[in-house]
């Protein structure tokens, strides 16, 4: 006897494949939705957003990634961790930009996701959120490594109340805008080019 447990599909349609005696159906399910939005900016905003229990968002996040099409420029955030959403996220990326903080669990993070996308062959670099907490680990690491450090955030309370109140630094405070944008220039130039 063969026990299905929907609750892990993945699907992949795999067990109907498999299944010659034709006793395995497909139903469709919703896994997520992939939303549109238009900014301020003229820019547009694709959001994949999983369904709760949806035990992969792969599916989700390569259908988001699908509908950006092949813009010149597009920008992709991935969840933080190396699971398989980081991987299907990064996996089309043409540079991947690691953000990590200068804390002990920040750097194992890093090093885990450092290996990772050298494992996927893609150039990268680090940005360094909250910088000045914490502790120089993580830049003597980025050092010994020869990862390029590509920008430090410094910590700052306004910053904190800015993403409370479900704003953008950047948005807000011209010197965020233009941090961000060099480092944009800065990754263009050097790498994508």
């Amino acid at each position: 006897m063969i026990q299905v447990l929907p609750d892990l599909c993945h699907d992949c349609g795999a067990c109907s494949y498999a299944c010659q005696a034709g006793a395995i159906t497909e139903h469709p399910r919703l896994l997520g939705k992939v939303r549109h939005a238009v900014c301020d900016t003229g820019q547009q905003l694709i959001e994949a957003r999983a369904e709760v229990g949806v035990y992969s968002p792969v599916p989700v996040i390569t259908r988001a990634i699908h509908e950006a099409g092949e813009r010149e420029l597009v920008l992709l955030d991935s969840p933080p961790g190396i699971s398989c959403p980081f991987i299907a996220t990064v996996d089309r990326a043409d540079y991947v930009v690691l953000v990590t903080e200068p804390t002990p669990f920040g750097l194992h993070d890093l090093q885990l996701s450092a290996a990772t996308v050298r494992q996927l062959g893609k150039p990268f670099g680090v940005v360094v959120n909250r910088a000045g907490l914490g502790n120089n680990e993580i830049y003597r690491w980025l050092e010994q490594e020869s990862i390029p450090l590509l920008l430090k955030i410094p910590f700052d309370r306004e910053v904190a109340r800015i993403y409370a109140e479900g704003g953008l630094p950047a948005a807000v405070d011209d010197s965020y805008r233009e941090m961000f944008s060099l480092l944009l220039t800065q990754i263009v130039e050097q790498h994508i080019s």
